[in-house]
């Protein structure tokens, strides 16, 4: 068996399997998690040690960066305990993101839904209350929000296709939300989730901003969305 230190290990799966791909047919795990793996943002269990032929001398005490895919019921436990969380740092680099198909379109209106029952069971954050606001029309579709003053996650479609069937960019934007007053502080800036579907086993499933988020689920990523918008908040009130 090979002898690796943990920093080590990620340099060498991807030596080894090349993609995650590879490297989740391997293992028989998501392709999640083994993105996390090849990207050294959490450890391999003894159990997928034994699958590699590697001796888990990297496991020895060092800090955990499970930063994606880190369940909501964690987050908020971890959360409320006030001990150190962490952040996930959305890029606003945007690419193009084909979401005009049938399915697409379905997938779409699934994770707009699940996340407002997502953020509803969640009920509330330091006593300030989620809330839902379907929008005001863009073009011919709505942009939906989700609300945790004074910031909100809202689902937009950029550049509204002219025909049907044609391509939309779906993207989820972070940022404050407008009041009568109108003032908001300068930071922290907005941030962008741009979505795209790809495929998982034969799954359809949710990746964001290309590998920022890989292979989830429209409830997993919804978790994803209410965590962040919480971590956004969090932030905001702080600067």
């Amino acid at each position: 068996m090979d002898l690796l230190k943990r920093s080590d290990l990620p340099a060498w799966l991807l030596g080894r399997f090349a993609s995650a791909s590879s490297l989740a047919a391997a293992l028989g795990v998501t392709r999640q998690t083994a993105h996390n793996l090849i990207t050294g943002r959490t450890s391999p269990s003894d159990k997928h040690c034994e699958a590699l032929g590697i001796i888990p001398a990297f496991l020895l005490p060092e800090r955990e960066a499970t930063r994606d895919m880190q369940s909501l019921d964690q987050f908020l436990s971890i959360r409320r305990h006030g001990r150190k969380r962490e952040g996930v740092t959305a890029g606003a680099e945007l690419s193009k993101a084909p979401l005009g198909s049938e399915r697409g379109t379905a997938m779409w209106k699934g994770l707009i839904t699940v996340t407002r029952a997502t953020g509803m069971r969640v009920g509330e954050i330091d006593g300030v209350p989620f809330e839902w606001d379907d929008g005001p029309p863009l073009g011919k579709s709505r942009s939906p929000l989700l609300k945790l003053e004074p910031v909100g996650a809202q689902f937009k479609e950029l550049m509204p296709a002219p025909f049907v069937g044609a391509p939309r960019n779906c993207v989820i934007v972070f940022g404050w939300v407008a009041t009568l007053m109108g003032s908001r502080k300068q930071s922290p800036p907005d941030r962008w989730w741009m979505l795209t579907l790809s495929s998982n086993g034969g799954e359809v499933v949710w990746d964001v901003n290309d590998d920022e988020i890989v292979g989830a689920s429209s409830a997993e990523l919804a978790e994803q969305i209410v965590k962040q918008l919480i971590e956004y908040r969090d932030e905001y009130e702080s600067t």
